[in-house]
């Protein structure tokens, strides 16, 4: 889960058992997650100054982001992501909403975050995102009651034939 931590976060066995935890509980949100990691970080290693404490805050909310990669696709954590991205600028949060929990979006809602993603990310990194796009302005141009996911399945049949 947090294997790329290892260095970084001290007793990570642990906090991976605490981090399950709260996974596996609906009521708890990523920032919820985020802030058990920052704890855990400050009371097993020395916090001197602002660097430190800025560190920490920054290993805790890349962990989180690693965390999002690993999440299980289903209700519960596309609510967790859609609120944790309202409050970060989290890459992985965007791209697994977009590409992973598309069929907790809506049409409008999926292109308002292909959209909102390009403006903060840039297009260079979002350039996988342009097919979703295009298929999605197709369905709400065509106007049909079709699921994006489908429509996307047939996209990449298409991809492989060609």
């Amino acid at each position: 889960m947090l294997e790329l931590f290892k260095g970084e976060i001290p007793e990570i066995d642990k906090l991976v058992v605490l981090i399950q935890k709260k996974i596996d509980s609906p009521k708890y949100t990523l920032e919820d997650i985020k802030g058990v990691i920052y704890d855990h970080i400050s009371e097993h290693k020395e916090l001197d100054d602002q660097d430190d404490y800025d560190k920490a805050e920054s290993t805790a909310f890349n962990a989180v982001n690693n965390l999002i990669d690993d999440l299980e696709v289903n209700v519960t954590n596309y609510k967790r992501i859609k609120k944790y991205i309202s409050f970060y600028h989290s890459y992985n949060g965007f791209n697994r909403l977009i590409v992973d929990f598309q069929m907790f979006l809506n049409k409008k809602e999926l292109l308002r975050l292909i959209d909102q993603g390009i403006r903060i990310f840039g297009s260079d990194i979002t350039e996988h995102w342009k097919p979703i796009k295009e298929i999605v302005l197709t369905l709400l141009k065509q106007d049909k009651i079709e699921k994006f996911t489908d429509a996307y399945q047939r996209y990449k049949l298409n991809q492989k034939e060609k």
